[in-house]
């Protein structure tokens, strides 16, 4: 029984290979939303906001 409850950003997904998964997971590493990796990998320009954004989810998740 974990001591801590799973966070709710947690990727929940099948793996079967497709570029869906990859992004996903590749999203949630970054600490991104897939909606903002795909904006991201369109536009090929991270913000210096969406980068803080995404590192406060990873370090939540370390610090948890």
């Amino acid at each position: 029984m974990p001591i801590f409850r799973p966070l709710p950003d947690a990727p929940q997904f099948n793996i079967d290979g497709t570029d869906e998964d990859d992004a996903v997971l590749d999203a949630w590493l970054e600490g991104a939303t897939l909606a903002e990796w795909y904006e991201s990998q369109r536009t090929g320009i991270v913000t210096l906001s969406m980068r803080v954004k995404w590192w406060w989810r990873r370090t939540r998740r370390v610090l948890r």
